[in-house]
Formats: C-alpha cells, sequence, structure tokens
C-alpha cells in the first residue's frame, strides 16, 4: 500500500481498492497516519461504535476525527447521540448523506476518508452510486481537502471501475 499520507500529498482523491481479508489492517494503517490532522470519517460499513473500540484498541487518537455514520440507525433506531458523530438513517440514503458530508466539508477537513463505497451498492443499483460518488469527488476537488475511498472487492467490480475514472489515482492492493 506504501505511504498513503505521501499519496495524498501528490493527488487530492484516490481510491483504494483491497480485499476482505486486508480490510481492517489497511483501515487502521491509514487513519493513523492521517490522524495528525483533521479527519471526517464517512461510515457506511462498520458502526461508530465498532470503530471507536477498533481505534481505541490500536491506540488512534480520536481527538481529530468526526464520524459520520450511515450505519448505525439501520440496526438501531436511535443511537445514543455523543460528540465527533453524526448519524445518517442509512447508507441507501444518498441525498441525505450528500447533504451531511457537503455540511461538513464547509470545516475544511485535511482529510475525508468514505469508508465504503462498495457498500453503497447493497442499498443502490450501480448507476445511482455511481453518480452520487461522482459528484462528492467534484464536490471535494473544488475545496482542499484531500480524500480517500475504500473499496472492497476487485477492479472487475463495475462501481470501483467508474469510480476510479474520476479520482485522481487508484491504488489496489488486492
Amino acid at each position: 500500500m506504501g505511504n498513503i499520507k505521501k499519496s495524498l500529498s501528490e493527488n487530492q482523491t484516490i481510491l483504494l481498492t483491497m480485499d476482505s481479508a486486508e480490510y481492517n489492517k489497511i483501515m487502521i494503517n491509514s487513519i493513523k497516519s492521517l490522524s495528525t490532522g483533521t479527519v471526517c470519517y464517512v461510515t457506511t460499513n462498520k458502526t461508530f461504535d465498532a470503530l471507536k473500540e477498533t481505534f481505541k484498541k490500536s491506540k488512534i487518537i480520536m481527538k481529530n476525527i468526526v464520524f459520520i455514520d450511515a450505519i448505525s440507525k439501520t440496526i438501531k433506531k436511535t443511537p445514543s447521540q455523543k460528540e465527533n458523530v453524526y448519524y445518517v438513517s442509512s447508507p441507501g440514503a444518498l441525498t441525505e448523506l450528500s447533504l451531511v458530508i457537503d455540511k461538513f466539508l464547509r470545516h475544511e477537513f485535511n482529510y475525508l476518508i468514505f469508508d465504503s463505497i462498495t457498500n453503497l451498492n447493497i442499498y443502490n443499483k450501480t448507476p445511482i452510486c455511481a453518480k452520487f460518488m461522482t459528484s462528492l469527488i467534484n464536490k471535494i476537488k473544488k475545496g482542499k481537502t484531500k480524500a480517500i475511498f475504500y473499496a472492497i472487492g476487485s477492479k472487475e467490480n463495475e462501481l470501483i471501475n467508474q469510480v476510479g475514472t474520476y479520482v485522481d489515482k487508484v491504488i489496489s492492493t488486492n
């Protein structure tokens, strides 16, 4: 995978494809290297509570990280409100997710991590997900925030292929 921080210094948007077996290691390594800056972590994969637990075990300091959690409300109706986390109704609620990300991007975070684009396909068809991702990438490119998009799967995945054409760089670990 190399140094993700170095790759982001040369590219504003990166699509990082990986096997599911490598996911936890890559996720932890990338957040460790980026958490010295301000990070907006969008999760469609793991709940905020699960990520918090994983980050604590890995001794990741979370004071610079704000979360947009699109998965917790699909599991329990009203997750307890906590500092540094905003809950979206589901990964399928792309309009709601887009509006929340827009609000957060105005705060000019150093980094945005989107975990993961392939989870969007569970809730919406590929063309809808691709349109959402294209719009998000274009919004990011208008500002200074650097973004990394996780994708679990292979380059044969249609969504990964489409999103790969819009980002500055695709890094494949599989």
